[in-house]
């Protein structure tokens, strides 16, 4: 068994900035990276609105050439998949100029597709890494049918992922115990964290304690970049586990969050708030706090109440007409 961390800070950390990193400063975190140990980087994610070259939303697999020229053999590279939008890309066949990794990220209603289009991209050469977003989400036997399924296919890896940051390490080692039972133990599995209730790194030390032949992965990203709250910062997943044994180079890392995220924190900083603590108190996708505080709403008991007016069904991901009749009742007020 060995730990892994994998690096999300192209992908995750493109909530911040619109993945506004052009192939230069991109080449560049993913120098530092390698050059501190990681072995495992996303690149970024698959999606239209992209400039290639510019950016880390990727429009075709043409787009990720610039990224991907200097690869190095002893390290794979990933990128994100949404299932909701994974028809609109034609995947080529994995090659020493693709990408190594796809990961598929879908809600529990779309798990058939992802299962499906899963297997279709395993045969294609690439390791597939399914990302079940709100596993909480889950039953207990629901997860036990997904899972049954997922050891059908043999994907590379499967993740929990706590999408909206509502998760203790008591509930991490609880899921955990129950997916590894269900789980085929060749198939690998990860960890996602986001910091909405500042349990993103105490998560990923009770995910890392878990005893197991597997490998294990955990994501993470430098300075903790991403949307709302972030993520699990990755040097100090670094720093956890050089306490027990590996050898990460902390500096690079350190140097490339100084060289190139620093400005990008000061213009658009991201970490944790109250507004994205009510949203992960209440169970619900953190972009309703974000999107109800860039249409005006300042006021923090507000805010409050407009997340109390969520449907329990429209949790998960913004329901934009549901979140404007909501703001609509308030300035009529």
């Amino acid at each position: 068994m060995k730990r892994h961390i994998l690096d999300c800070t192209l992908r995750d950390g493109g909530y911040v900035n619109n993945w506004e990193f052009d192939a230069a400063a991109a080449g560049r975190i993913m120098d530092h990276l390698y050059q501190s140990g990681v072995r495992c980087i996303e690149i970024g994610i698959m999606g239209k609105g992209g400039q290639k070259g510019k950016s880390t939303k990727f429009a075709s697999f043409d787009d990720m050439e610039p990224l991907l020229k200097n690869k190095k053999n002893d390290c794979r590279y990933a990128v994100m998949l949404t299932q909701a939008d994974a028809h609109l890309f034609d995947i080529p066949v994995r090659s020493p100029y693709t990408v190594d990794i796809i990961r598929i990220a879908f809600f529990p209603k779309e798990w058939k597709e992802a299962l499906k289009n899963g297997a279709q991209l395993i045969q294609k050469g690439y390791e597939v890494f399914l990302q079940p977003m709100a596993t909480f989400l889950y039953t207990e036997s629901e997860l036990e049918i997904l899972l049954q399924q997922v050891n059908r296919i043999m994907p590379k890896a499967v993740y929990l992922v706590d999408s909206f940051s509502n998760l203790y390490p008591k509930d991490i080692r609880t899921m955990t115990d129950h997916m590894l039972a269900c789980l085929d133990e060749s198939i690998d599995f990860g960890f996602h964290a986001h910091n909405n209730i500042q349990m993103a790194f105490a998560n990923v030390m009770e995910f890392f304690d878990t005893e197991t032949i597997r490998d294990l992965y955990a994501d993470g990203s430098i300075f903790g970049m991403g949307r709302g709250a972030g993520n699990v910062p990755v040097e100090l997943i670094m720093e956890y586990l050089n306490r027990n044994g590996d050898a990460y180079k902390i500096q690079p890392v350190l140097l490339a969050y100084q060289e190139e995220l620093k400005p990008v924190y000061q213009k658009y900083p991201w970490g944790y708030d109250h507004s994205y603590y009510l949203s992960a108190s209440k169970g619900m996708n953190s972009v309703y706090s974000w999107y109800f505080m860039n249409h005006g709403i300042r006021d923090i008991l507000k805010l409050d109440g407009l997340l109390d007016c969520i449907k329990e069904e429209d949790k998960y991901t913004l329901v934009r007409n549901q979140a404007d009749k909501i703001l609509d009742a308030v300035r009529k007020e």
